[in-house]
């Protein structure tokens, strides 16, 4: 297997930057990711849905732009006819659909704490309100004309994907934009 360069290598000073003696904001970037895209033919979802909730051992998969995060892996809905998945292999049937590893495609940072929904309202036009984007939800969006995911794990905490080529740049963003919150760069982890 190929080892994997963080695209932040260069700029991922670990530590903390509090603000009026305050951390409300916490970066760690998820080294080793391991995404894969599932698509199915359009003809074959509800036999490609049966394939994967018996592969996955699960009784029902997350409805559009949900997601459900089990011990050894996560499972998301990303498309009406995609979804991805971390830190599991599934081959679909050629019949169903079909199978991508985006793995080397992206950047993921974990965002959490008290600002963590601040922070990111600042860039992305996303109600994060409980109410309106609950926990285990996720969306399509973009920062500064760059195409992102974002996935909601709990309260105020979030997982962001970025386009490899434009992680650098969008990390710089916000750790700048994370001063006025006070923020603490934590070492890398894997899973999501």
């Amino acid at each position: 297997m190929l080892k994997r360069l963080s695209s932040l290598e260069n700029n991922y000073s670990l530590g903390s930057n509090p603000f009026n003696g305050k951390t409300n904001i916490y970066f760690k970037e998820l080294n080793n990711l391991h995404l894969q895209q599932i698509a199915c033919w359009s003809d074959s979802l509800s036999l490609s849905e049966n394939f994967l909730k018996q592969e996955l051992n699960i009784n029902n998969l997350p409805n559009f732009n949900k997601g459900i995060i089990e011990k050894e892996f996560s499972f998301w809905r990303i498309e009406p006819l995609k979804w991805w998945i971390f830190n599991k292999n599934i081959m679909i049937p050629p019949d169903l659909g079909t199978t991508l590893d985006l793995s080397h495609s992206f950047t993921c940072i974990h965002i959490s704490g008290n600002h963590a929904s601040l922070l990111l309202n600042r860039y992305l036009p996303i109600d994060l309100r409980e109410s309106k984007f609950p926990e285990l939800s996720s969306a399509s969006s973009a920062i500064h004309h760059v195409s992102i995911k974002l996935f909601k794990r709990s309260r105020n905490n979030y997982y962001l994907l970025i386009p490899r080529g434009f992680a650098l740049s969008i990390w710089e963003i916000l750790i700048d934009t994370s001063k006025q919150f006070g923020y603490e760069v934590l070492d890398r982890s894997s899973g999501l």
